[in-house]
């Protein structure tokens, strides 16, 4: 039996040489045998492999469906100008101006006279009823209802020390004049007391019939006038110079309605709603019609 002998090592593979028994009739190995030789020798190569182990791994996915829809699109090209002209200023047209309608002009308004306070009726009813409460006054104080009639009194007196005054049951004061005589005062159911000092004459004028007097419409001096009676309504010019000249209109209550204080010269409207109007220091009042 042979030798083993080592052989080289090609790639790392390990290479053995096995010596197999020739022939099985072969002998022990202390006996020659011709037989044997040559022997037959098989060569086996080993070669040393490295296993790597693969795992498959299997995951599901979700898959989404795309769905292409092929729409037509017609595209035109645009043609490009060459030259593009500059537009010209647009002109500004100015509109036709719409004819504005004239205006149809409203009547004149009816001016309502204001309410006066209309007296105790069982007091005033005439001065005969009234007798002694309706007579005339001078200066002294009055309880009203039992020495005097309520009403409208006007006085007869001139001159610029007039003053009356009226009160209340307390003698509160409820209203008074000082300046110049000749106008009126209108005494009311309510009232308690009347004084009169430097007036004149009083005489009762409520039952008196709006006539216009005679000079209604003369030139007017200082002093009060009844609308109506004495000065007829309408615009009246003042003729003075003087620099304090004061004009007033009042209503039926002596309550001013409009007044003024300054220059003479100007005018003043009288209205047929007026009860009286006052003037001082504004020299002749003209009348110059409605």
């Amino acid at each position: 039996m042979m030798a083993r002998s080592p052989l080289p090592q090609t790639g790392g593979a390990l290479i053995q040489l096995l010596v197999l028994p020739a022939l099985a009739a072969c002998g022990p190995a202390a006996t020659p045998c011709p037989a044997c030789d040559p022997a037959q020798v098989t060569v086996v190569h080993t070669r040393e492999v490295k296993v790597v182990e693969t795992v498959v791994v299997t995951v599901q996915v979700p898959v989404t469906e795309i769905v292409h829809v092929e729409i037509p699109v017609t595209v035109t090209p645009t043609p490009t100008p060459r030259h593009t002209p500059t537009p010209s200023l647009t002109p500004t047209i100015t509109p036709t101006p719409t004819e504005t309608p004239t205006p149809t002009p409203s009547r004149t308004p009816t001016v309502t006279p204001a309410p006066t306070e209309t007296p105790n009726l069982a007091l005033t009813a005439t001065a005969q009823a009234m007798g002694v409460l309706a007579g005339t006054k001078t200066d002294g104080f009055y309880l009203v209802g039992v020495d005097i009639a309520p009403g409208k009194w006007e006085s007869t007196g001139s001159g610029a020390g007039c003053y009356w005054a009226r009160y209340g049951d307390q003698q509160q004061l409820l209203d008074n004049h000082f300046g110049l005589a000749g106008g009126t005062v209108n005494v009311r159911p309510t009232d308690y007391e009347i004084e009169f000092n430097g007036c004149g004459r009083w005489i009762w004028v409520e039952n008196r019939a709006p006539v216009l007097d005679d000079d209604a419409t003369a030139p007017k001096g200082d002093g009060f006038y009844t609308v109506g009676i004495e000065i007829a309504p309408g615009r009246w010019r003042s003729t003075g110079q003087q620099t304090n000249c004061y004009w007033s209109r009042l209503d039926g209550n002596q309550r001013i309605l409009d007044n003024h204080f300054g220059l003479a010269g100007g005018t003043v409207l009288v209205r047929p709603t007026d009860y009286e109007v006052f003037f001082s220091d504004c020299g002749m009042w003209e009348y110059l019609g409605q």
